[in-house]
């Protein structure tokens, strides 16, 4: 496919049907995951966060690229666009920890909260031993270590169990492990957000650039001022196409997120099933998420009966 066809959505039939249906989800898995999960309680809780986390990345997307902001904001400037752009990347962490932590709940889910409190603990270690006998930093670091003891104990568990907890793979780590020939399915499913056009917001976050718009690389935004006057215009033309792949994929990311939860708790009520293959159905007109929509949920939506079978 051409880049520079346009991609076909209409962000007035998904962007606050998505939003309001992912809040949705989360109250109930706030207020009964827990009868769903197996495990402790805190397992709900941070698939909880995690959601509230991805709503509120996707919600700052679309807030400053609406189009009031951008055509009638006189401060407005491509820039914004392009810089927010690898928050993309933060959603896909969130779509990783909740797959992956309900792939076995009992096991993923403590291991989960472990590490991050493990991480913590050993985070306010270091700040003790780099800052030793300076008093300002030694009152400030009892109070973070008070506070992470706490947590720990709050969770039922002991400083020991948290100092022999695994650290959690982050999804790079995750995708890459064992034998290409061995990857299970999550994993051949989670490795098509590390593809090219995927992994371009990684390239943006940490200052690579390699990623491009059409034929023309993403850091060209910031120093339009070094382009040809001829040639500006067609950089700034290019931009909503990005705008609209970068929108539609901050998007699949929430909906992804959505459907994998109503996968796994079958929640009756609040028509999420239909509300769910609407979305889908808004968003087909990209054809990278027509692609995933077809590969991965379909075929699990109808077997588990929230897509009507086709």
């Amino acid at each position: 496919m051409d880049l520079d066809d346009k991609p076909r959505i209409n962000a007035k039939t998904f962007q606050e049907p998505l939003w309001k249906l992912a809040e949705a989800m989360a109250q109930l898995v706030r207020r009964e995951g827990m009868n769903y999960l197996p495990g402790p309680a805190f397992i709900a809780e941070d698939i909880h966060m995690m959601i509230r986390q991805a709503i509120a990345t996707y919600n700052l997307l679309f807030y400053l690229n609406a189009d009031e902001r951008r055509e009638h904001d006189c401060y407005w400037n491509n820039n914004y666009g392009v810089v927010t752009a690898p928050l993309v990347r933060s959603m896909i962490d969130c779509l990783y920890n909740i797959t992956l932590i309900l792939e076995d709940p009992a096991e993923n889910g403590v291991s989960y909260h472990k590490s991050g409190l493990k991480k913590r603990l050993l985070d306010i270690e270091e700040d003790q031993q780099t800052y030793a006998r300076k008093p300002e930093w030694e009152s400030y670091n009892a109070q973070q270590m008070k506070a992470i003891e706490g947590l720990i104990r709050g969770s039922g568990f002991t400083e020991a169990e948290i100092r022999d907890a695994k650290i959690w793979k982050p999804l790079g780590t995750y995708i890459l492990q064992g034998k290409p020939e061995d990857a299970t399915p999550h994993q051949r499913f989670l490795k098509r957000f590390m593809h090219m056009q995927w992994r371009q917001y990684s390239a943006l976050a940490h200052a690579n650039f390699d990623g491009y718009i059409g034929e023309i690389p993403a850091g060209a935004y910031f120093i339009l001022d070094k382009f040809r006057h001829e040639e500006r215009p067609k950089i700034e033309d290019m931009y909503p196409v990005f705008l609209t792949r970068h929108m539609g994929r901050a998007a699949l990311a929430m909906l992804c997120i959505v459907t994998e939860l109503q996968l796994f708790f079958r929640f009756s009520g609040h028509e999420i099933n239909g509300r769910i293959q609407k979305i889908w159905e808004a968003l087909l007109g990209m054809f990278e998420i027509k692609e995933i929509y077809h590969e991965r949920y379909h075929p699990l939506m109808v077997a588990r009966g929230i897509s009507p079978n086709e």
